[in-house]
């Protein structure tokens, strides 16, 4: 089953094909491919999602489905210094540099890749099927003034056992694309899908890259407010793109816990300042365990080379207490407060 918990991890191999069959239905639903289209689930500038289930099975899967016309009309010129002629890159470019990370990413705590359909007409579309998490996002965002809330709830925080539970998830799911090489650069709440038996799953690999040997990335992609402070400061020439990964499960932590964000200016300058300077106050009222304040500073520790990857932060004894050894005995539910 596509919606099956992340103790089970699927590896049918992956769907490809450049036809398109679409049917109609009375009923105005369609079918593309064998997949019956439902409710639409989420857009953004470039694409909509949707749910759909398969025919064939009725498994539940999302459908990603882009429009290469407008893909191909955002661009982005680099290049040019060093005697080099000037590079233009479009959105549909990075579109295809997503499929390429998801067809090799296999892992439980990761929305998996099922089947790419890709209209080869200059208009068409791009259809990728993919996991479906039932119970969508760790939690929405109020993009105006950075304010977290727990969908469909007026909850502006989960609670230290739920924020554990999905924050070990995200970090094992950072664990497999670390071992992979891969770095995601876009870890935020909103990119952290809940299935439906309470398992997150790290998704929207937009942006993702594979690193080298060293681990460094050049160029700062992402959600501002989730950048970390090697990332911000003047002279930047690149970082670990795994330590910014934990800095950022570390905002993602703390939107977990008080509904907001360590770093949060309306003016961009003023904003990557913040974060670069790595000054942060907690809420003045903490209802959290000492065990959980600590973790959460090691995530959020500024000196990128002080800051501890993944495995170390899941050997942390508030991470593992508690919790199976596959990390998801006991998965505690969401009550909403705040």
């Amino acid at each position: 089953m596509a919606s099956s918990s992340a103790a089970r991890p699927i590896i049918e191999p992956i769907i490809e094909s450049d036809q398109i069959v679409k049917v109609k239905h009375s009923d105005g639903t369609k079918t593309i491919n064998g997949f019956l289209v439902k409710e639409l689930l989420g857009s953004g500038t470039f694409a909509k999602v949707k749910r759909c289930e398969q025919e064939s099975s009725a498994d539940e899967f999302a459908i990603k489905v882009f429009r290469k016309l407008r893909l191909r009309k955002q661009r982005e010129y680099t290049g040019g210094g060093g005697g080099g002629g000037m590079k233009v890159r479009t959105a549909l470019d990075k579109v295809y540099d997503e499929i390429q990370v998801m067809r090799t990413v296999v892992d439980p705590y990761c929305i998996r890749l099922y089947a790419v359909f890709d209209d080869p007409a200059p208009a068409g579309k791009i259809y990728l099927v993919i996991e479906y998490a039932a119970r969508g996002p760790t939690m929405d965002c109020e993009a105006d003034r950075c304010v977290y809330f727990v969908p469909d709830t007026k909850g502006s925080s989960l609670g230290e056992d739920v924020a554990k539970s999905y924050v070990s998830d995200t970090l094992r799911g950072l664990r497999y694309l670390h071992g992979c090489s891969i770095a995601h650069r876009d870890i935020k709440p909103q990119n952290l899908l809940v299935d439906a038996d309470g398992y997150v799953k790290v998704a929207d690999f937009t942006v993702s890259i594979r690193m080298d040997e060293d681990f460094q990335v050049v160029g700062t992609e992402g959600t501002y407010t989730f950048f970390s402070p090697e990332m911000c400061k003047s002279g930047y020439k690149g970082h670990d793109g795994r330590r910014a990964d934990v800095w950022a499960a570390g905002v993602s932590l703390w939107a977990f816990l008080y509904g907001s964000v360590p770093f949060f200016e309306a003016d961009l300058v003023r904003l990557l300042d913040s974060i670069a300077e790595a000054k942060y106050e907690l809420p003045p009222v903490q209802f959290e365990s000492p065990e959980c304040l600590a973790f959460l500073a090691r995530l959020l520790t500024p000196e990128p080379l002080d800051r501890p990857l993944v495995e170390d932060m899941l050997r942390d004894a508030w991470c593992t207490e508690g919790r199976g050894a596959g990390g998801g005995a006991g998965r505690p539910e969401f009550a909403p407060s705040g």
